[in-house]
């Protein structure tokens, strides 16, 4: 679903009601959003009473009743139905941070501030008993055993505490976070509780080792802290949520993550740029940010570059290194400091931007449009050259400068090549016709004698620059090829296409040298580093993988010269892991291939990322491989 805003800032709690029907939220300014799910559509209503702000939403276990937690120091009661008021909870002495209902519906607990946790009736609104004191800090987190009988609280003191609801007495104190504990939960199996800290770590407590006693795993490390955790209903799996923006999924036997949710862009990548020494990866995304990534360890140089307020069609580096350039649909070209991330300049105004690039000499950007043309700006007074745009046939989606800035090429929507020289703005000569349908990627040769443009007729043509004839045709992909570049020194060629493949060419004779396929949709743009020795390519999914030439050659030449997508490896082919010598280890669904890093794939910078491991206690394997099979296989099957 689109995402449901309120406009009424900051959210700092939701909660589904039990038949996931309904949804409530928090606010800054005291009113309790819940929402109405159905068909993908949401209704709002707002529920207001609170005078400040809320810290905390829950939903009864049967649903008919919404609690809220406040920093006006009250928990109010209100029907999930009807959104009427029901009862107004006042003992805290200060702000009122986390809120949660019995499993049986009888009372609800708080935690304040305050330092207390109190405990109320829901049917009449009135106190249970006496606060639960015992925490030298303010309680952020609550959570009630399954059974009832039991509550965990969580504290800015660094403890949790476990407490009898039937005498009110602390039982147990849990030390070992360093800082405030922010959120805690039982599981539903009661035999583990989970706690985040902004200690950076997140914490499983066994509450039945050695009897009374209880044991802590760290499970799971983030820079900058916890904000929650949370179990999975079957309590196979925990949640958490950081400061880092990351959500993470573990194994809550084992303790492993088994899935990372990565800082990488929201929506497709559309274009990826190398800088010059290779150190660092610029992507642009349809989530309209510009992002910089470092090459050996794909983390993000710094948070996301924002300004643009359409998709960024393209992204580019100067030769240099030291500037960034980004064209969007928002009819702007932004200037970025590559050092920094910060903007330079004013935004250069244009038409719908589908490409930029940045001169070698770093003069001149060009940027192709949906007008047709192409425009030369310059790039210390942001200014397009007086002699206006060059025209061309049809929306221009590629262009290209030639290495010793004497050229610029562009190919456009009619199947057209245009070279024109650089410093004049004259045509080296007639529009050059070398597809009959749109060109979507072009590309010269470092040396300046070729000229290479890929197309929706799914081809690659190669053309002599000097004499306009054709010299090789590619052909290999399956659908429209996005995107295509040459290595530095001119040996090969590298293209993206909407198959989801990335391909590498011989670029003198033609020859298919491997197809890499791991994506999983259409790969928009690819890029070698400088030293030749990696693909960098950026698709649709959202990801931006690395992959390595040499080994891509290698198997591709085992493989009879075509890879099998993510599965081409010498250690993941046809779906299985193989081990050393070609055994079967495991089957690996097709649904996790497209996260799967295995060679020639280096890395992957996107939003999914699987890691395979196995446990011992589980693993079936030798004679016994067979028993991982639950179900009844007819012989003939087999």
């Amino acid at each position: 679903m689109s995402p449901l805003r309120s406009g009424d800032g900051v959210v700092r709690s939701v909660a589904f009601a039990p038949d996931g029907r309904q949804l409530a939220s928090s606010t800054p300014n005291g009113i309790v959003c819940v929402w109405t799910l159905l068909n993908n559509e949401a209704t709002l209503q707002r529920l207001l009473g609170h005078a400040s702000a809320i810290f905390s939403v829950a939903f009864s276990s049967d649903g008919s009743v919404l609690a809220s937690a406040s920093g006006d120091k009250t928990v109010r009661l209100w029907s999930a139905k009807t959104g009427d008021l029901r009862f107004v909870l006042k003992g805290h002495t200060d702000q009122v941070s986390a809120v949660v209902f019995s499993p049986e519906n009888q009372v609800v607990a708080s935690g304040s501030g305050d330092m207390s946790i109190r405990l109320w009736h829901i049917a009449t609104g009135q106190s249970a008993g006496p606060p639960l004191c015992g925490h030298t800090g303010g309680v952020n987190g609550v959570s009630i055993f399954p059974d009832g009988t039991r509550l965990a609280s969580g504290s800015d003191d660094h403890s949790i505490k476990l407490w009898d609801l039937l005498t009110g007495t602390c039982t147990h104190t849990l030390q070992g976070h360093t800082r405030g504990v922010d959120s805690i939960q039982y599981s539903p199996s009661r035999s583990y509780l989970v706690s985040a800290s902004s200690d950076k770590t997140v914490r499983l407590w066994d509450l039945f080792s050695d009897g009374s006693k209880t044991a802590s795993t760290i499970i799971g490390h983030s820079r900058n802290g916890f904000t929650s955790a949370a179990f999975s209903p079957d309590d196979l799996y925990i949640a958490s949520a950081s400061y880092d923006g990351l959500i993470s999924i573990w194994n809550s036997a084992s303790g492993h993550e088994i899935a990372q949710q990565l800082p990488a862009h929201d929506r497709a990548v559309l274009s990826v740029a190398i800088s010059p020494d290779g150190a660092f990866i610029v992507s642009s995304s349809s989530d309209y940010t510009v992002r910089v990534w470092n090459t050996l360890t794909g983390e993000p140089m710094f948070p996301p570059l924002r300004g643009h307020t359409k998709e960024v069609s393209c992204a580019d580096v100067s030769s240099d290194g030291r500037l960034i350039v980004s064209a969007s649909m928002d009819h702007t070209i932004r200037l970025w400091d590559a050092n920094t991330g910060d903007a330079v300049g004013q935004p250069l105004e244009d038409q719908d931007i589908l490409t930029v690039k940045c001169s070698p000499n770093v003069r001149w950007l060009a940027s192709g449009s949906l007008d047709n043309t192409v425009r030369i700006w310059d790039v210390v007074t942001g200014q397009q050259t007086v002699t206006g745009p060059l025209l061309c046939n049809g929306m221009v989606r590629a262009v290209a400068f030639s290495s010793d800035n004497v050229l610029i090429a562009a190919g456009d929507g009619g199947g057209w090549i245009h070279l024109w020289y650089l410093e004049t703005h004259q045509r080296m000569y007639e529009p050059l016709r070398a597809h009959d349908v749109a060109i979507l990627a072009i590309d010269l040769s470092p040396d300046g004698t070729r000229i290479a443009s890929g197309s929706n007729d799914r081809t690659i043509r190669i053309w002599s620059v000097s004499t306009r004839q054709e010299i090789l045709v590619l052909n290999g992909h399956s659908h429209q090829v996005y995107s295509l570049a040459y290595a530095l020194d001119g040996r090969y060629i590298v293209s993206g296409s909407a198959d989801a493949s990335v391909r590498l060419w011989d670029a003198v004779t033609g020859e298919s040298l491997a197809t890499l396929q791991g994506h999983g949709d259409s790969v928009n743009s690819v890029a070698f580093t400088p030293d030749g020795g990696s693909i960098v390519s950026g698709s649709e999914d959202s990801a931006i993988r690395i992959w390595d030439v040499d080994v891509a050659r290698a198997m591709a030449s085992r493989h009879g010269g075509d890879l099998i997508g993510s599965l081409s490896s010498t250690r993941l082919v046809n779906g299985w892991l193989l081990g050393s010598s070609g055994e079967l280890l495991m089957w690996v669904p097709e649904d996790y291939a497209n996260y799967l890093q295995v060679e020639p794939c280096t890395m992957i910078i996107g939003p999914r990322r699987i890691f395979i491991m196995a446990d011992s206690a589980i693993l079936h394997c030798g004679e016994g491989w067979m028993s991982c099979w639950k179900g009844v296989v007819p012989m003939k099957s087999l």
